[in-house]
């Protein structure tokens, strides 16, 4: 009869490191792309293996943000890993990496990433 108002504070870190993977994969290419124009433009020289690992992370962040929405083991600890490189990002890393652990921790804590009980048969 009566609904709880306050959301799952798992399905809310789930939800908001998704988010912010999703946020930072669109930075990386909108960066990337920023960066090969002016590059192009004759601004500064133009150095395609960054661009390669730029657009290489940004896939990474991407798929991340996916498999954080579908409950994979791989993108926990994917996540994870991203989370902790971010934090030495300074000062923006740190904040984003700082919120993707606390976010998956509430997900794992709760219990999301676990694979389904299956019933035994007997």
């Amino acid at each position: 009869m009566f609904e709880s108002v306050v959301e799952d504070p798992g399905d809310e870190g789930l939800r908001k490191a998704s988010r912010i993977f999703m946020v930072v994969a669109v930075m990386i290419v909108i960066a990337t792309i920023l960066s090969a124009v002016l590059a192009i433009a004759g601004d500064r020289s133009f150095r395609l293996p960054l661009l390669i690992v730029d657009l290489v992370l940004a896939v990474v962040a991407y798929l991340t943000s996916r498999g954080i929405e579908a409950q994979k083991n791989w993108a926990k600890w994917t996540g994870i890993a991203l989370g902790v490189l971010e934090l030495f990002n300074f000062p923006i890393g740190t904040v984003i990496g700082i919120a993707v652990l606390v976010y998956l921790k509430r997900a794992i804590k709760a219990g999301l990433f676990e694979p389904p009980k299956v019933p035994a048969s007997g």
